[in-house]
């Protein structure tokens, strides 16, 4: 045991510990959510010690961020405030099994209903129709998310050599992360597969990438102004860009407006086409790059409830329109 932790010692020396042990066999991008974790906790029990804190320590904390998270002044989401709780109770367990305490005060701790659920959604017919019409240098990008489900951090690093037009596929072997405020670091992999994978692309897909190659002065498929690979900065204004250029054309077209579109939007439309064309739930899993066949399953009962409810929404207004004359 460190000896310059001790049963005196505060909550924040007690995680400062436990990360240092930590951060060594977890990636870079894990680190930094860990980090900010961390902070969220100091800023509440941070100069408590350890063995003081209590269960309602840890309440008060998720029901204050829950309202409110002093960084975006908005309510935090569910997925960050369980991440949040985590954090905490992994630190506990390490005082637990230092002996300086005997149980976790963070356990079985309840994330409020009225938390935000993260928004995870599904381009509309005339959005996806938008990023096929609408030029711009990222189009390729959004075609290459929305109809082959490559997340962004492997998007970024993709090259032409990873695409095999003839065969219809694009080998998914590498990926970033952020490393700084504005760089990447590649590394091989994906985030849930160290050996990555291949995934087959529609025809469509693979005219728009072959003429997109023909005029290419870059090896890589997105890249940013120079040619080289795009940094945190660069992808985000250029995105932003992008994603002006396409409510422009929206405007024009007098369309309902849109709010906006991010790279996770692209992969679940992605998702939810493959739902509706039929493709099953295991070659789902395996051409989304999931480690665990739950994470798609999820999806699938979502969006089959979501169809559910379309299908009685319209037994509703065809009952209103045919047998009570729609006066409901």
């Amino acid at each position: 045991m460190n000896t310059s932790v001790n049963e005196n010692s505060t909550f924040s020396q007690w995680g400062e510990l436990w990360y240092s042990n930590i951060q060594v066999g977890v990636s870079k991008s894990q680190c930094v959510n860990l980090r900010c974790s961390l902070n969220h906790l100091y800023r509440y029990i941070g100069d408590m010690p350890i063995k003081s804190i209590k269960a309602y320590n840890i309440d008060t904390i998720i029901s204050e961020l829950a309202t409110k998270n002093p960084n975006t002044l908005r309510p935090m989401g569910k997925k960050t405030l369980r991440d949040i709780k985590n954090t905490a109770s992994r630190v506990f367990d390490v005082a637990i099994e230092n002996e300086v305490s005997c149980s976790n005060p963070a356990h079985n701790r309840k994330i409020p209903r009225r938390a935000p659920q993260g928004e995870r959604r599904a381009l509309t017919l005339v959005e996806q129709k938008l990023i096929v019409n609408t030029m711009h240098k990222m189009r390729i990008a959004a075609l290459i998310m929305m109809l082959a489900g490559l997340r962004r951090g492997e998007l970024i690093p993709l090259m032409w050599s990873d695409i095999d037009i003839d065969n219809f596929k694009i080998t998914i072997n590498k990926s970033v992360e952020q490393t700084s405020s504005n760089g990447f670091t590649v590394k091989s992999g994906t985030k849930t597969d160290r050996y990555g994978r291949v995934v087959e692309i529609p025809i469509d897909l693979a005219i728009e990438i072959d003429d997109a190659k023909k005029v290419a002065t870059s090896k890589y498929v997105c890249c940013k102004s120079d040619g080289g690979m795009h940094t945190p900065t660069t992808w985000k204004r250029m995105w932003a860009n992008y994603i002006k250029t396409v409510q422009k054309q929206n405007s024009d077209a007098k369309y309902t407006q849109i709010n906006e579109i991010t790279a996770h939007y692209l992969r679940h439309t992605y998702a939810t086409l493959l739902y509706m064309s039929g493709v099953d739930v295991l070659t789902a899993a395996k051409l989304l790059g999931h480690s665990d066949i739950k994470t798609t399953i999820a999806i699938y009962t979502h969006l089959e409830k979501m169809m559910v409810d379309k299908s009685v929404e319209k037994l509703d207004n065809y009952i209103s329109d045919r047998l009570f004359g729609g006066t409901r």
